[in-house]
C-alpha cells in the first residue's frame, strides 16, 4: 500500500512564490485519500523533500483529476527556497506549476 504526499492546490504570496499548499496523503493502490488534503505552509513541503520524501502533484482538467509530476526544492535567492515541478531533461513539460489549482 504505497502512500504518497500529493499537492492539489497552491497559494502564492505577493512576490509570486508559493507560500501555502493544499496537500494530503494518497493511497496509490486505491486512488483514495489516506489523509484528506489540508492547507500547510510551503516550509512543510520543503522539510519533507529535505528528508527524502517524494511529493507529487495532481491537476484538474474539466471533470478529470490527472497525475502530475513530482516537486523539487529550488533556491529563489540566498535564504529563500520554494517548490517547482520536476521535468525530464530534454522533454517538453506537460504541466506547469501555474496550472495547478489556486486557493
Amino acid at each position: 500500500m504505497p502512500i504518497i504526499r500529493v499537492i492539489t492546490a497552491v497559494n502564492y504570496n505577493k512576490q509570486g512564490n508559493v507560500q501555502y499548499v493544499r496537500w494530503g496523503l494518497a493511497n496509490t493502490d486505491t486512488n483514495r485519500w489516506a489523509v484528506a488534503p489540508s492547507d500547510s505552509h510551503v516550509i512543510h513541503v520543503l522539510e519533507a523533500l529535505k528528508y527524502g520524501e517524494e511529493v507529487w502533484t495532481v491537476f484538474v482538467d474539466g471533470d478529470k483529476v490527472l497525475p502530475g509530476p513530482r516537486v523539487q526544492a529550488v533556491k529563489v535567492h540566498p535564504g529563500l527556497k520554494t517548490i517547482a515541478l520536476m521535468h525530464t531533461e530534454g522533454e517538453e513539460p506537460k504541466h506547469k506549476l501555474e496550472q495547478i489549482a489556486v486557493f
